[in-house]
């Protein structure tokens, strides 16, 4: 099937290089020499269809709702109120939830309901109650951390109410969105782009019971328009971060923090054992020792400081909610080579042997203090101290046991403590490709997280999407990222960020958009369907246009799979891959795919009269998608275009980056879109 699946597709690619999807080249421009003659030829169809990793088992999506005699909205009219706990009006997620909910609400019905605290007289009312409320208490219900762990939800109809909730305020926030998802067909998919039903004059009172828990308790957003959007990543329901990590400088060390903890310019001169070998006695020392180079009484001071540094931060008030922090590698792929830990790595295989030695010790030193007087006051049951399986440190100290095919420890010593989890991180890896085939350059890399998966009670996922070297180029992970999912699940893991254009303003190239709604959609359910995900954006999104968009992007994957397959689109670091290369993009596949995107205006054309909103919306979404395509044409073919056709294309590209917001060619460089412009002399 496999092989077929791949003659077939073959087969389109050649029509879409070889034809251009029957494109004419636009704006004067010349024929492209490589790309052949013929027009015309038949539309492919969505051929990819990647080999999934199994279901995963075990997960809570249990949504039982059936019909009652009674009413929300009855001949355009209500009686209901919108219901939070008493004194918890400022709380910024059930402010936010009860905010949303009487907007929404609004637009939907015409009907403002009003917002209540749980101190009036609740008998016999009609609420929509949000929160661990006296109509309903959490407990009543069962949203306790136990069941539902700190995202879940819980949904229940009770006499003439519907009580939303979870055991944090914001699961309870979740909870509203679910509601009105069900109730009112609520979705955010954009910056004030949303689906929700209009002029409802009647609603159905539905007997709720749900109950539903996101497969991945905490899911991080890491792309820009959603990071920097409240509304975004609320009502998408990503995990607010604020309050997880502690930073070890108290400013942003979160993440690549060791020299935080011990500087070298403090520390190098009279403790050089702290540092790696070759480098511990210059100034290009860049990682830890964890051994101190063999010197026992070195390696203890060295615990005892970090230690101590995380004692301070946990005692601190400003850190009162949070329960993590990390002890993380710096942002290089070197490890030290000293005598002490060249044996280490003899006798477990890896680097991260020694790391994972060295933060049990520190794990250790923190807990006893909070059995003491003076640390019982920060105790924290749940608190976690985070390395970095990345770069050098990414392989298990764990062995494949043949016997029960599973991954052991090499011994008891490098299993995790309690309080101390992996964060399993890998740009070395390939994301157009799965983590269980066997013969890419993941393979590894998936047994690793099996390994690791041996060794920590938890897996805490980063992973990637985007091409870091190229922003305004598509990147294919939409083939992987549910089976690179599921497998991260099954291996334990139960937190996601997945790295996408996080420093991009805005907007996103590149069907990046719709990518990120996908996330936050399979970070919720892993076992979503993803065929019926992608009819759901495209029809909201791009309206009447979403046929031909959808053409558009399927034939884009069906190119994407053979870039991949037989053009070396792949391997090792793809997300850094050099993507601005003309054999990868024929010029007129690219004249085609534009061709594609003017018919998506042409689609929509009967909005401008009677729905000008609407109609501007969809044509940046348009214009947004068009944008890769036209910076590929004018970074790759600018020789094949009359000197006014060029400089017409790129006046219209500034102007759309300019009004849909987007500021960056890459985040390795940095290079802004700003300056590309400016080299272009428009």
């Amino acid at each position: 099937m496999k092989r077929l699946l791949k003659i077939c597709s073959l087969l389109l690619v050649m029509c879409l290089a070889l034809c251009g999807c029957g494109s004419k080249t636009p704006n004067g421009g010349k024929d492209d020499d490589n790309s052949g003659a013929n027009n015309g030829g038949t539309p492919p169809v969505n051929t990819v269809t990647p080999q999934i990793y199994p279901e995963v088992t075990g997960m809570t999506h249990d949504y039982k709702i059936t019909e009652t005699d009674g009413f929300i909205v009855k001949d355009g009219a209500s009686e209901y109120r919108i219901l939070v706990p008493e004194g918890k009006a400022d709380d910024k997620f059930l402010s936010a939830a009860s905010s949303d909910l009487k907007q929404l609400f609004s637009e939907a019905t015409g009907i403002m309901l009003p917002v209540v605290e749980d101190n009036v007289d609740l008998s016999g009312g009609k609420f929509l109650a949000i929160g661990d409320t006296k109509l309903a208490s959490n407990e009543s219900l069962g949203a306790d951390e136990k069941t539902l762990g700190k995202g879940g939800v819980r949904i229940k109809t009770v006499g003439n109410s519907v009580c939303m909730t979870g055991a944090t305020t914001e699961a309870a926030m979740y909870a509203a969105y679910v509601f009105l998802e069900q109730a009112l067909n609520f979705e955010q998919f954009y910056t004030d782009f949303y689906s929700l039903d209009k002029d409802v004059t009647e609603l159905k009172l539905m007997n709720y019971d749900v109950t539903d828990i996101p497969d991945f308790e905490y899911r991080i957003q890491s792309a820009g328009f959603i990071r920097w959007n409240d509304a975004n990543m609320r009502r998408m329901r990503w995990t607010n971060n604020e309050a997880l990590f502690i930073p070890a400088d108290e400013q942003g060390a979160t993440w690549h923090n060791t020299f935080v903890y011990l500087p070298p310019d403090t520390y190098r001169e009279e403790h050089p054992d702290w540092y790696s070998s070759p480098w511990r006695k210059n100034e290009k020392s860049n990682q830890l020792c964890y051994t101190a180079h063999g010197n026992e009484a070195e390696r203890e001071k060295m615990i005892e400081i970090i230690a101590d540094r995380i004692k301070e931060l946990f005692s601190m008030d400003k850190y009162k909610g949070y329960d993590w922090i990390s002890v993380s590698i710096e942002d290089n792929q070197n490890c030290c080579t000293c005598e002490a830990c060249a044996a280490e790595k003899a006798k477990y295989g890896v680097d991260s042997a020694v790391m994972v030695k060295f933060l049990n010790e520190v794990s250790k030193r923190v807990g006893e203090w909070m059995e003491t007087p003076e640390g019982a006051p920060y105790k924290r049951e749940n608190y976690r101290i985070f390395f970095f399986a990345y770069h050098a440190t990414n392989a298990a100290p764990a062995r494949y046991d043949e016997e029960t095919g599973k991954y052991v420890p090499i011994d008891e010593s490098v299993i995790c403590d309690d309080h101390v989890v992996t964060y399993f991180a890998e740009t070395n890896g390939d994301y157009t490709q799965n983590f269980h085939d066997a013969g890419t350059a993941n393979t590894d890399i998936g047994k690793n997280m099996l390994g690791w998966a041996a060794l920590s009670k938890e897996i805490y996922f980063w992973s990637y999407s985007t091409n870091f070297s190229h922003f305004l180029t598509p990147y294919n992970s939409f083939d992987t990222v549910q089976d690179i999912l599921k497998f991260s699940k099954n291996a334990g893991s139960k937190y996601v960020m997945i790295q996408d254009q996080w420093i991009q303003q805005s907007g996103q190239t590149g069907f990046g958009i719709y990518k990120n709604w996908l996330h936050s959609k399979l970070l919720w359910d892993v076992n979503a369907d993803v065929n019926a995900l992608t009819d759901k954006f495209f029809d909201a999104y791009f309206g009447k246009a979403s046929a031909t968009m959808r053409k558009l992007f399927d034939e884009w994957r069906v190119w994407a799979r053979y870039q991949t397959e037989e053009l070396g689109y792949n391997g090792y670091r793809s997300v850094y891959y050099n993507a601005l290369d003309a054999k990868l993009w024929p010029q007129r596949m690219l004249s085609g795919w534009l061709d594609l995107t003017e018919q998506a205006k042409a689609d929509i054309a009967e909005y401008k009269d009677t729905e000008p909103e609407l109609y501007g919306a969809i044509t940046d979404h348009i214009a947004m998608e068009s944008l890769s395509f036209r910076y590929l044409l004018i970074s790759l073919y600018s020789s094949q275009y009359s000197s006014d056709a060029l400089v017409a294309m790129q006046k219209q590209f500034a102007s759309d980056v300019e009004r849909i917001g987007m500021n960056l060619v890459n985040s390795v460089k940095q290079d802004t879109i700003a300056d590309l412009i400016k080299s272009w002399g428009i």
